[in-house]
């Protein structure tokens, strides 16, 4: 599973090395080391995609996360996106006369 980094993430983590340290201390069964693991992130999704809680929620990321090279506005994605559109349309326009 591939996610954005946030606070959730970094919390797991150190999380994470604690469990692995109670199982490794046989303070706590594997059985139990795996549900700490998934009780930690119970409802994250949820909470990121419904409640748009970028903070402790899960935000999922696929393949292309990696060509993210910075961020911008919400305007200037939709001004860029319609800019590209009218010169495909522009050119298309042209090919077809």
């Amino acid at each position: 599973m591939r996610a954005i980094a946030n606070k959730a993430s970094n919390d797991f983590m150190n999380h994470q090395k604690e469990i692995i340290n109670q199982y490794q201390l046989n303070k706590i069964s594997k059985t139990e080391a795996q549900l700490e693991i998934e009780k930690f992130w119970a409802g994250a999704l949820r909470r990121a995609v419904i409640e748009g809680d970028i903070e402790t929620g899960s935000l999922m990321a696929g393949q292309s996360v990696g060509m993210v090279d910075g961020e911008k506005p919400v305007k200037d994605i939709i001004d860029m996106l319609i800019t590209q559109a009218k010169k495909h349309i522009e050119n298309t326009s042209q090919t077809l006369t």
